[in-house]
């Protein structure tokens, strides 16, 4: 088994190094490398040492996601017993579609479940370290804030008072270091909310994923608290607002383990002949997750939609007008300049480029005349 393990996640991870080396940066990537914060600045740090390809862009997400599986591993052996149960808990926990999207997308996401993954651990095996990296994620980023809100609870139910004032202490600083906006009025973004986190874990392992969360709440652990305010707490905040999902998914996927440790609950407790209805239930669930997850990694190279589209094109245009001898351009897109920027060319005033989102045309000016005409959508071929 423990080869099988070992053997999984090397193709797995040679798999997620192929896929993003010949995937494009998208526009909210290259939106969010733009941006004024700690995570944009450690990236750009680092693709000024290491140099600006579609693998190097993703490279720190990437080893992220390996630390965090490593951390997984160690969290579910506090939470399951049987080895093969630990190894069965990290693979369904790898191929949950929102997990392997923070792996090669660069948002702030598999940041997020790193450090959380890290305290949680910490907390477990060395709690002094958890409550240095609570302190530390105070000024790091404001999602941590739902981090805070959950422990305060779990201080409260454990009748912990000195963990309780340490988590408001943090929840305060927090909230002013950072101006976490909580306002409107309901406008329907529950439907939307939960569409993405059907996204996120596949629609069927979702709707198991909160049957195993309501079945434990009669024992809950730190894990639960996590996961469970920071799902309500993202439900809540949708009638209200169109919330980022980046914010609260995170903290919500760490509980499969208990998707695994209910399920293995109930089946071991009967008996071989009454056990036929649960294996076809695992059946259906991975076999509908791995699905999932192959229409999801097929999406940007089978689909030509305007959400996909956008990791389809920018670095084959750059290399197109390299090679035609146009090294500066400007844009009247912004996004599209920038991502042509990140593949090698300059700003400039002598070319110009023209993109049209309806018909996915750009048109490559100089001097007011069109140079060419091509659609995005056919750049690959």
């Amino acid at each position: 088994m423990k080869q099988f393990f070992y053997l999984y996640f090397f193709i797995y991870y040679i798999f997620i190094i192929i896929y993003a080396s010949f995937l494009n940066i998208g526009d909210f990537e290259i939106t969010y490398l733009l941006q004024n914060n700690s995570i944009s600045f450690i990236q750009n740090k680092f693709l000024s040492f290491i140099g600006y390809t579609n693998l190097s862009f993703r490279l720190i997400p990437i080893i992220l996601s390996m630390f965090s599986i490593v951390l997984y591993y160690r969290i579910s052996k506090n939470y399951l017993k049987k080895e093969k149960d630990i190894f069965l808990s990290t693979i369904i926990f790898s191929l949950l579609p929102g997990f392997i999207v923070a792996t090669f997308l660069f948002n702030k996401s598999i940041y997020l479940i790193f450090l959380v993954l890290l305290f949680i651990y910490t907390f477990i095996y060395y709690r002094f370290y958890s409550y240095v990296f609570l302190f530390l994620y105070t000024t790091l980023n404001y999602s941590f804030l739902f981090l805070y809100f959950a422990l305060i609870f779990y201080s409260i139910y454990k009748k912990n008072t000195k963990f309780l004032i340490y988590s408001i202490l943090l929840l305060m600083i927090n909230a002013n270091y950072f101006n976490y906006d909580i306002n409107g009025h309901p406008q329907g973004h529950f439907i939307d909310i939960l569409l993405i986190y059907f996204a996120i874990f596949s629609p069927f392992v979702f709707i198991y994923f909160v049957y195993t969360l309501i079945k434990i709440a009669k024992k809950p652990n730190l894990l639960w608290f996590i996961s469970i305010f920071s799902l309500l707490l993202s439900f809540l905040l949708s009638f209200r607002q169109k919330i980022k999902i980046d914010d609260f998914a995170p903290f919500v996927i760490i509980s499969v383990i208990f998707m695994v440790s209910v399920f293995l609950n109930g089946y071991r407790v009967r008996l071989k002949r009454f056990r036929t209805n649960y294996r076809n239930l695992f059946l259906f669930l991975l076999t509908s997750l791995i699905l999932f997850d192959v229409i999801l990694l097929s999406s940007p190279y089978i689909f030509n939609k305007k959400v996909f589209n956008q990791f389809r094109y920018s670095k084959q245009l750059a290399q197109y007008l390299i090679n035609k001898k146009i090294n500066s351009i400007s844009c009247k897109n912004n996004i599209l300049c920038e991502k042509l920027y990140f593949y090698g060319l300059k700003k400039g005033n002598k070319y110009y480029i023209n993109f049209d989102k309806n018909t996915q045309k750009v048109s490559i000016s100089h001097n007011n005349q069109v140079l060419y005409n091509f659609y995005v959508s056919k750049l690959n071929k």
